[in-house]
């Protein structure tokens, strides 16, 4: 058993922290981007908070071997695009950027909540990735819904912004996704396709289902745990 717990205790050791450097990274990237924005350096400090989180997040994967691997892969197109589409103004790079998005948040989101839900003892970490999670959930889909725009023009009803790049379009996209992830619902971006709406209905679902069951999951952890060490 002692032997047990300290494998444990180094397997705790070695993630420790992982996720809060994602969490800052997020947060950085959410409310950073305003105080820059329509200036010169809006576009270059957002693209640097993205690739923050990014990075971040290929470290909070990195425990295991095979997952850090499958993380990369993705992540380069997107790194590639997300930078190339700052020189270069092509609807196929934007469109990569977008897509491997995606994916990458998305396979990035999937680990941390399999990390999250582990029946083990709920602790700050543990706490810091269900919030990492919920937070790349509204990314993902923001890159979801900017990707359905770039392909099928149109879907989204907004108010004018300036520049036509869909690169500037993302942090628009960004806060619909987290009021539908919300269910705040304001109106001032409205899906206009059946593919739009049906995905902005999923997220918005998503959102409820996943603070239910995670508090409930957290709360009975900590239950669990509190009765086996009372018991001891």
């Amino acid at each position: 058993m002692k032997e047990l717990d300290m494998t444990e205790r180094k397997a705790f050791s070695a993630t420790r922290g992982h996720f809060f450097y994602l969490l800052v990274s997020l947060f950085l990237l959410l409310l950073l981007h305003p105080f820059f924005a329509g200036a010169v350096l809006g576009r270059i400090v957002f693209l640097g908070c993205f690739s923050a989180v990014l990075f971040s997040a290929l470290y909070a994967v990195s425990e295991n071997r095979k997952i850090f691997a499958f993380a990369v892969i993705f992540a380069v197109p997107v790194l590639a695009g997300r930078w190339l589409g700052y020189f270069l103004e092509s609807a196929s790079l934007s469109l990569i950027a977008h897509s491997g998005a995606v994916l990458f948040l998305g396979f990035t989101a999937s680990v941390v909540l399999s990390h999250v839900l582990k029946d083990e003892e709920v602790t700050a970490d543990k706490i810091w990735g269900a919030l990492c999670v919920y937070l790349l959930i509204g990314l993902t889909w923001g890159s979801l819904f900017l990707a359905m725009e770039t392909i099928w023009p149109g879907s989204f009803q907004m108010a004018p912004t300036p520049g036509a790049e869909a690169q500037e379009k993302l942090p628009l996209f960004m806060y619909y996704s987290f009021v539908t992830l919300t269910t705040v619902g304001y109106g001032d971006v409205l899906p206009l396709s059946p593919l739009a709406r049906s995905f902005a209905v999923v997220e918005a679902v998503l959102g409820q289902i996943y603070l239910a069951t995670l508090i409930a999951r957290l709360v009975g952890l900590h239950i669990v745990h509190s009765m086996k060490k009372g018991s001891r």
